[in-house]
């Protein structure tokens, strides 16, 4: 699981929240301690709780009131006790990390409803990856539910002519695909809600923000399956107080994170019987079942206050039993989908993720030499400097890392290594790239990613420029560092933020508008040496005559 475990004080907010309601109406908290609550919890730590009793309000309230027509009947806490406290909260900035089918998208839209109905919004934006999706998700939930609710909803809702727009209380309710960025530059909102944000494009919350540029608001909500460690909704998730339910055991009194006991392995919380029985046990006197619904949500990070998160799994689920979870991990032959779907948790296959420690394994004696006789190889990535990694084919291996500040630099690190071919990424200081190929002909090649590319890279001469396949050379470069087929000087600092870039880049299957899918590397966080040394690779296997590009160079 991702994130870390419990800290040595965890706060409980139990059904309430110490802020004032969407109404305007403050919540009264009733404070009691709990003390030796999560004693051996972790060893050694004896913890104390504060507990805020108090009744659920907000949406959750109003829901019950108005008995709200859902498509399996009138709204209930029943079986979906761990969403009492969630249908309270009224924290701006909000995060759930879900498995599937737990009831997170209906809570979603009823916030929506509801912040259409009381809050003094202008308007509010519901997102979703595609535009077949959002208006697959307003004609088949919102339009029946609606209707269902005539009295304490469809009355506030004045009729469009378009199913990406509602109108609630004078208010725009506007659903949205985000493939494109048309439909999320106009309209004035106060809240958006971001549905299945792992499948969003890169960046486009930071295009949806600028909808409420004028809002004394600026509310978000965002909800997904995890896919990939470090990456959206997972990444999100350990920015917040991360809060997770705990179910208490009726036996020894104390509480069990049913996520903390997964490992690759195994699941620790369900136990096995002679006679068949499969059920959630304490973690700590490992004597007794527990029961999903006696629980309570507990904040690892409690002292983080600016964003809510919660984490949702169907270990706690009364409608999927613990033997089907059991089962599913044991034989599925996609182990993503069932900790992604399932569990809740981020995962990915060893093979698509570079560790640190693999890579810190290739480490050799020699240093990060600052010459060498060659003849080498060399990769450029830009960022904010120019981050550079040079090699040698016999024995194969990195000799220099670096980062640089100067395009003057990279000339005198041509001479000083001996490099016999360079690529150096093309963009974004297109003319300085261009100028340093130019002053190497047929030396420095500019490369350009094209996604359309296949069977290797396409090397012009005359031009100075090669153009890749994204995906293939970065699979290519990667498999020499798993495999172990390329060494690099000695730990230090540079060799360190090499492994680190190179680990923040994995291999992600993506679905297309049209239902294609492909897999594609993204970025979890700083990669300019993973980059340089793809571009390095490119100028390598040229070097070779690999299948990236026969090279005349002997």
């Amino acid at each position: 699981m991702q994130g870390v475990k419990i800290t040595d004080t965890i706060t409980r907010i139990g059904r309430g929240d110490v802020s004032k309601a969407a109404t305007g109406q403050a919540i009264v908290a009733k404070k009691k301690t709990v003390n030796t609550l999560f004693s051996d919890f972790l060893t050694s730590v004896q913890s104390e709780v504060n507990i805020l009793a108090e009744a659920p309000g907000g949406v959750g309230d109003w829901a019950l009131q108005e008995k709200i027509q859902l498509d399996r009947g009138t709204f209930s806490f029943k079986k979906h006790e761990f969403m009492e406290l969630p249908y309270s909260d009224v924290h701006p900035f909000q995060v759930e990390k879900k498995a599937a089918q737990l009831g997170n998208t209906t809570r979603a839209f009823l916030r929506m409803f509801y912040c259409g109905l009381f809050m003094p919004f202008v308007g509010l934006m519901y997102l979703f990856p595609s535009k077949t999706g959002s208006g697959d998700f307003s004609r088949s939930r919102v339009a029946p539910f609606i209707e269902a609710n005539p009295d304490s909803i469809g009355k506030f809702i004045q009729d469009t002519d378009s199913v990406g727009l509602k109108r609630i209380r004078g208010k725009n309710f506007i659903f949205r695909g985000t493939k494109s960025t048309e439909g999320l530059r106009s309209d004035p909102v106060d809240f958006i809600m971001y549905d299945e944000f792992d499948l969003f494009p890169k960046g486009i919350e930071a295009v949806a923000r600028e909808r409420m540029g004028h809002s004394e608001y600026k509310w978000e909500h965002y909800l997904s399956n995890p896919t990939i460690p470090d990456f959206g909704i997972d990444k999100l998730f350990q920015q917040t107080d991360q809060r997770h339910w705990l179910l208490r055991c009726p036996k020894c009194g104390k509480f069990t994170c049913l996520e903390d006991s997964v490992t690759d392995d195994d699941i620790g919380c369900i136990a096995e019987y002679s006679d068949g029985r499969v059920e959630l046990l304490c973690s700590h006197c490992r004597d007794s079942a527990l029961n999903p619904a006696d629980g309570v949500w507990v904040a690892k990070k409690p002292s983080v206050t600016e964003y809510r998160g919660y984490q949702y799994s169907q270990l706690f689920s009364q409608y999927v039993t613990p033997g089907e979870i059991l089962h599913a991990f044991r034989t599925s032959t996609n182990r993503a989908a069932v900790w992604n779907y399932k569990l809740g948790l981020a995962y990915i296959e060893a093979e698509n993720r570079l560790s640190m420690e693999e890579i810190l394994k290739l480490c050799g004696t020699a240093g990060n030499a600052s010459t060498d006789s060659g003849p080498c190889y060399m990769g450029v990535d830009q960022g904010k400097g120019l981050h550079v990694t040079i090699g040698k084919l016999h024995p194969d291996r990195l000799v220099h890392i670096g980062e640089y500040q100067n395009w003057d630099d990279l000339d005198r690190l041509v001479d000083n290594f001996g490099v016999l071919r360079c690529v150096c990424d093309a963009m974004p200081e297109r003319r300085n790239a261009r100028a340093f190929a130019d002053r190497h002909p047929g030396k420095v090649y500019v490369n350009y990613y094209n996604e359309h590319a296949l069977d290797g890279a396409a090397w012009n001469e005359a031009k100075g420029q090669v153009s890749s396949n994204r995906t293939e050379s970065l699979d290519a470069s990667h498999q020499l560092i798993a495999d172990a087929l390329v060494g690099l000087p000695r730990e230090g600092d540079a060799v360190r933020d090499f492994a680190l870039h190179c680990h923040n880049v994995a291999k992600k299957l993506e679905e297309k508008e049209d239902g294609s899918k492909r897999y594609t590397y993204v970025k979890l966080g700083p990669d300019h040496y993973r980059h340089s040394w793809n571009y390095a690779v490119l100028a390598r296997a040229a070097m070779i005559g690999s299948c990236f590009g026969e090279s005349d160079l002997s």
